[in-house]
């Protein structure tokens, strides 16, 4: 996991608050076709909002994760389709990937059946995962929330990470 995100990095434009929101926490991919809100106080780490596909990376600050060098990551992938039956393949492989996780454990207590959540090692760190996509027209967006299991991690935080995550998953769904 860790080696992916540095290819992500190595080839995402770098520019830490570059992607601005309005007052309301709203982003946009694809030219606005892809619109979302997100949390105000989460910074964008990385993005890419130029070609295909494109992405908006942020980063939430736990204090608990302080000098442990783990981090709570959420992305918003988009990917334009040259054909919408390429949808489910995609995420059909996405899961798939998920599931060859080291210590991979699905979650199914209270879970939306859109959203694919569960538990794996991150190095030597367990995570929890909350992964959805979407098909917005020829668009497919794919949101991803990671964060490691600490115990110093406060019941408000996560409590406020997730919602703010569920917020970015409800806002990107098609009504």
């Amino acid at each position: 996991m860790r080696g992916s995100l540095l290819y992500i990095a190595a080839s995402a434009v770098l520019l830490p608050g570059a992607a601005t929101a309005d007052e309301t926490g709203q982003y946009s991919l694809e030219q606005g076709y892809v619109r979302f809100n997100a949390p105000l106080a989460w910074p964008v780490i990385m993005q890419k909002t130029e070609g295909n596909p494109q992405f908006i990376a942020f980063q939430v600050k736990d204090p608990a994760d302080t000098d442990t060098g783990e981090a709570t990551r959420v992305t918003v992938d988009a990917k334009l389709l040259d054909n919408s039956d390429n949808f489910q393949p995609m995420v059909n492989a996405g899961m798939d990937k998920a599931r060859q996780l080291p210590g991979y454990e699905q979650r199914t207590e209270g879970v939306d059946s859109s959203v694919l959540r569960y538990l794996a090692m991150n190095g030597k760190t367990r995570y929890e995962y909350r992964e959805t996509w979407y098909l917005n027209g020829h668009v497919v967006v794919h949101v991803r929330c990671a964060r490691p299991l600490l115990a110093a991690t406060s019941a408000q935080w996560t409590a406020d990470y997730e919602r703010g995550c569920a917020q970015i998953m409800t806002s990107l769904k098609p009504h």
